[in-house]
C-alpha cells in the first residue's frame, strides 16, 4: 500500500507556499464590477484575439496494478470474501490486509449502508430539513458525476472503465449533512455543511474523506465563504464503532475544525479571495485511492474529488469559486467529461431498477449505495 504523503496543509498560506490565490471578480455580493471603457461615447474598434494553439497536453500513463502483494485473484478470506461481494470491488485486490481489518470495513460500511437507506430512522443523521432539499437525490447526482470522471478516463478501454465507474456509483456516502436554505425560500442554500466518504472500487481498502462547507448570505457584505477538505484514508483506520467518525478535520483548541495532517485543502473562497491547491496536491490523492500514477489528469482529478465531495450538488451560489481553483489545471490527451457514457448509463441503471423495484412505496426503505451498485452487480454474475 502506498505510503501516505504529509502535505502542508495551512489555509492560509500565500501563492508562493504551494497555493494560488485569485479573485472571481465581483463584489462581496457577487456582482460583477463594473468596467468602464476608455474613450467611451467614441466608436470603438473591433479587437481580434490572435490566434493561439496553445499548450500541448500531456499524455496519460496507462495503469497497471501490479504492485508486490497485489494480485488479480480475488481473496478467499472470510470478510474480504463479503466485502468484494457486497460492494464489487475489483481487482487489484491488496493480500497483504490481515481479515480482521476486512472485518472492520465489512462492519463501518455496512453501517454506512443503513445510514444512506431512505425513509430509514439511521437516515435521520444525514437528512437536514433546514435545507430544504432531498439527501438522496442529491446523492444519486453526485454518485452519477464521479462515475462520469471514469467514463471521460483515456488509456483503458470502455468495458474497463465502465467496470470501474459502476462500482464507484455505489461507493459513496454522506456521514453527515446540515444546511438551510436562503430567506424568501427557493433551493438556492444559505448554509451547507456535509462530509462524504468514497470508498475506493478496488480491493485496497482505502477511501477518501471530503469536507464541504459553504455559506453565502444574498445581499449581505462579508458573508460569502466556502472550503473543501479532502483526506487520505487506509484501511486501518476504519472503525466500526463510529462509522461516521471523519478524519479529514480535527479541531484546533478553539474547537474550530482544521484540515488534518494527510489532509489538502483543495479551495478556500472567503469573500472575493479564492485559494485552489496545487496539481501535485491533487494527484497525490490518485496513488493513495486508485493505486496508479500519472493515469487522471490533475484537471480529471479536481472534478473527480469535487463529486465527490458534492460541490456544486444543492444549486448554491459557488460555480466562480470552483471555475477559479480549477482553471490552472488541464486534461490529458483523449479525456473528456464522459458526459455520452454518462447519460447512457443512467439509462441502464432506470431500466434496472424499475425491473429490481418496481413501483416502490412512498415510504419504501432504499438503501440508495446498494441499489446504485445494481449495474456493478450485473457485471459480476
Amino acid at each position: 500500500m502506498p505510503p501516505k504523503r504529509k502535505v502542508n496543509r495551512d489555509s492560509d498560506a500565500s501563492p508562493s507556499d504551494d497555493s494560488v490565490s485569485v479573485s472571481d471578480g465581483s463584489d462581496f455580493e457577487g456582482r460583477p464590477h463594473k468596467k468602464v471603457a476608455r474613450g467611451a461615447g467614441k466608436k470603438a474598434a473591433a479587437v481580434k484575439p490572435k490566434a493561439s494553439a496553445g499548450p500541448r497536453l500531456k499524455k496519460s500513463i496507462k495503469p497497471e496494478w501490479n504492485r508486490d502483494g497485489w494480485s488479480s485473484e480475488k481473496l478467499e478470506t472470510e470478510f474480504a470474501s463479503k466485502c468484494i461481494e457486497r460492494w464489487c470491488l475489483l481487482p487489484p485486490y491488496n493480500t497483504r490486509i490481515p481479515d480482521a481489518q476486512w472485518k472492520e470495513y465489512y462492519l463501518e460500511r455496512k453501517a454506512l449502508d443503513e445510514i444512506n437507506t431512505e425513509h430509514s430512522d439511521k437516515s435521520k443523521k444525514i437528512v437536514s430539513e433546514e435545507l430544504g432539499q432531498d439527501t438522496f437525490s442529491i446523492l444519486r447526482d453526485a454518485s452519477s458525476s464521479v462515475a462520469a470522471t471514469i467514463y471521460g478516463a483515456s488509456q483503458l478501454d470502455e468495458a474497463d472503465k465502465t467496470r470501474i465507474a459502476r462500482t464507484l456509483r455505489g461507493s459513496l456516502y454522506f456521514t453527515e449533512l446540515w444546511g438551510n436554505d436562503e430567506e424568501g425560500g427557493g433551493d438556492n442554500p444559505r448554509t451547507v455543511n456535509s462530509k462524504t466518504r468514497l470508498y475506493s472500487p478496488f480491493g485496497l481498502g482505502t477511501s477518501l474523506e471530503l469536507v464541504y462547507d459553504f455559506h453565502w448570505r444574498q445581499f449581505r457584505a462579508g458573508e460569502r465563504f466556502s472550503d473543501f477538505v479532502v483526506g487520505q484514508r487506509d484501511i486501518e483506520e476504519c472503525d466500526s464503532k463510529d462509522p461516521r467518525k471523519c478524519t479529514a478535520v480535527v479541531k484546533d483548541s478553539r474547537s474550530r475544525e482544521k484540515p488534518g495532517e494527510f489532509s489538502v485543502k483543495v479551495f478556500d473562497m472567503n469573500n472575493s479571495k479564492i485559494k485552489g491547491t496545487t496539481a501535485q496536491r491533487i494527484t497525490d490523492f490518485e496513488e493513495q485511492f486508485f493505486g496508479s500514477s500519472g493515469w487522471l489528469s490533475p484537471l480529471k482529478m479536481f472534478n473527480f474529488l469535487c463529486a465527490a465531495g458534492t460541490v456544486l450538488h444543492y444549486n448554491e451560489e459557488n460555480r466562480s469559486t470552483v471555475k477559479q481553483a480549477g482553471t490552472k489545471f488541464k486534461f490529458f490527451q483523449g479525456e473528456s467529461e464522459g458526459k455520452e457514457l454518462q447519460k447512457s448509463e443512467a439509462e441502464l441503471l432506470l431500466q434496472l431498477e424499475k425491473e429490481e423495484f418496481g413501483a416502490l412505496g412512498k415510504d419504501e426503505e432504499v438503501c440508495m449505495p446498494q441499489r446504485l451498485l445494481l449495474l456493478a452487480k450485473k457485471d459480476s454474475t
